[in-house]
């Protein structure tokens, strides 16, 4: 919900404006200015043409035909709060303007109807049958699609093995149904506060390719072995037949690991000795994560609560756990094992790539964050470590939010490229190579191509596959798709964006008029971005509501006022008063009270 510096009036009139309003410029924008498709305006700013998203000239057009045929797939959802199942409201609206597809056509339907409600006992053949082993899952408690199950066991002189057991989506979704076709048309699941607009259909993502406990499932494993020093000293990887002994939650999890004596901690008590490997495990794996210079962020995820009528009743800060970077360290750990593997095959696959900043780039930036007092370390190249360490030291500051939304535009944004073993994907944030995306087959399409193509090398036409992999067309294709999932992925993260910030209009309204504690967050020439204490969201106060000639120094916003001068600085208190609610561009408007 806050404008860019400079901007007054907020964002979310188009597409556009979204890609305007994200921090850096997006990689679909820099990739359009890159092809000419974009001119600059005087201050800048990229203009298109044409703000209707479906003009945007397009660099997969492959992809775009194939997704052009599918039929078409918006309206009423039939499942969720009321408001997605009202074609006229706002949330639905918002997802139009987004041209994302809230239903599933009729040809995936049929298909998903033709499905078993179980795995067929036929297929398990050539299949690891691990329904024995102890393998269970870890989510939110509000999951459902669960894609990941893990285990663990202590091996020989402290070595452990690790087991990452991932749904088995390309069992299901099968290269030429349309099944797979609505699921390249979407890239990616959207999960709205309120709602989820999923990739598959939810007989698919909630049930028969989901880890459910106690049922027979279809996944593909990787067993990764551990040296006492936690590094990775082997792995394999291959189908196999599972069944989760147990659905946790991170909260479960935690309470166990922190022996806290509750009925959450005592109902699974007999994973106590696995998950204390796990959490030994883990802590290995971040101290070399942190050796290598990775950057690792404890950011802040709001979490909406809503009454039964399905309005927002609160807002709070979601629990952060050390269960879940439990999961997060062993999805690392799969990724990477998987793309070693493509590397040392000498084959492309579609990569996770995290480019470093420009140099010119990040001399600008460290301009800019000298007058706040953070100084950027002047070497050839910054670390994940080095941003780090000024987000710490940020977090110190009355400003912190503030000032780390300005480190931020040090880190570039991430994209799929396809990449080989001569050609190698690099990764700045997790100062990793070779690193790619195979833990969330259910959610996000990279990694069901990922897993296509593991399987086809595995398998026993190997050579074929290969020499396929290789090819310039497979190679061109796969290059499309990476760059259609990356614009997907953007929109996505745009999409819950914007919902949000209409969720925080929606319950903001009723405010209009009260007099708020607040604080200010950020400052701009445009005005302040303010924080309403007692409802933890945000606002935004125009310069021109206060006064004129607005100067900006640093942290500090000082604003004309008749013959006297008012200063705000960032990270102080100030008492507002609700002015309106803007649900054109999705903003709380603010005023000094």
């Amino acid at each position: 919900m806050v404008p860019k510096d400079g901007a007054e009036d907020g964002q979310f009139k188009s597409f556009k404006d979204l890609l305007r309003s994200k921090g850096g410029q997006p990689e679909p924008e820099r990739e359009a200015k890159d092809r000419g498709w974009v001119v600059e305006s005087d201050d800048g700013e990229p203009v298109y043409d044409d703000d209707d998203l479906d003009n945007l000239p397009d660099p997969d057009a492959g992809i775009r035909a194939r997704i052009g045929r599918r039929p078409a797939a918006e309206g009423p959802m039939p499942e969720g709060p009321p408001c997605y199942r009202d074609a006229e409201s706002d949330e639905l609206e918002l997802l139009r303007s987004f041209r994302l597809r809230t239903v599933f056509p009729k040809d995936v339907l049929d298909e998903v109807a033709a499905l078993p409600d179980n795995p067929d006992v036929k297929d398990l053949t050539g299949r690891w049958d691990l329904r024995d082993q102890c393998i269970f899952t870890i989510d939110g408690p509000d999951a459902r699609d669960f894609d990941d199950a893990i285990s663990i066991r202590d091996l020989e002189d402290g070595a452990v093995e690790l087991g990452v057991h991932i749904a088995d989506v390309a069992h299901y979704v099968r290269p030429g149904t349309m099944l797979d076709e609505e699921a390249l048309a979407r890239g990616t699941s959207v999960y709205l506060p309120d709602q989820v607009l999923p990739m598959l259909p939810e007989e698919l993502s909630n049930g028969l390719c989901s880890l459910v406990e106690g049922r027979p499932r279809f996944a593909y494993t990787v067993l990764m072995i551990f040296d006492q020093a936690g590094e990775r000293t082997g792995a394999r990887v291959g189908k196999s037949v599972i069944q989760s002994v147990k659905r946790n939650t991170y909260q479960a999890v935690q309470e166990l690991l922190d022996g806290a004596d509750s009925e959450a901690a005592r109902g699974i008590e007999f994973l106590r000795a696995d998950l204390e490997r796990f959490a030994k495990w883990t802590r290995r794996q971040q101290a070399i994560r942190d050796a290598k210079g990775s950057l690792r962020i404890q950011s802040t995820e709001k979490k909406f609560l809503f009454d039964d009528k399905g309005e927002v009743q609160e807002i709070v800060n979601a629990a952060r756990y050390f269960s879940q970077t439990l999961i997060e360290e062993t999805a690392l750990a799969a990724n990477q094992a998987v793309g070693d593997l493509f590397r040392k095959r000498g084959l492309p696959t579609l990569y996770r790539v995290h480019p470093e900043k420009d140099p010119d780039e990040i001399a600008a930036v460290a301009a800019n964050l000298l007058k706040h007092g953070i100084r950027v370390p002047t070497k050839d190249r910054l670390t994940g470590r080095d941003i780090g360490r000024m987000i710490r030291e940020a977090r110190r500051k009355p400003n912190a939010e503030a000032l780390i939304g300005r480190i931020m535009g040090l880190v570039e944004r991430a994209v799929y490229e396809v990449k080989d073993h001569e050609d190698v994907a690099k990764h700045f944030g997790l100062a990793r190579e070779a690193y790619l995306h195979f833990t969330s087959p259910i959610r996000r399409y990279p990694d069901l191509i990922v897993h296509r193509w593991l399987w086809a090398i595995e398998g026993d036409d190997a050579k074929a596959a290969e020499d396929e992999l290789r090819s310039e067309a497979l190679v061109a294709d796969l290059n499309d798709m990476a760059a259609h999932c990356s614009i997907q992925a953007e929109v996505a993260e745009m999409t819950e964006m914007a919902v949000k910030d209409l969720k925080v209009c929606q319950y903001m309204e009723p405010h209009i008029g009260e007099k708020l504690n607040a604080k200010v967050r950020r400052v701009s020439r445009g005005g302040m971005e303010v924080e309403l204490v007692d409802f933890n969201v945000t606002g935004f106060l125009p310069a021109r509501a206060i006064g004129d000639r607005p100067q900006v120094e640093g942290s500090t916003l000082t604003i004309r006022v008749g013959r006297k001068s008012l200063s705000f600085s960032e990270g102080y208190a100030i008492a507002v008063r609700v002015k309106d609610v803007d649900f054109l561009k999705l903003n709380v408007l603010l005023e000094l009270a």
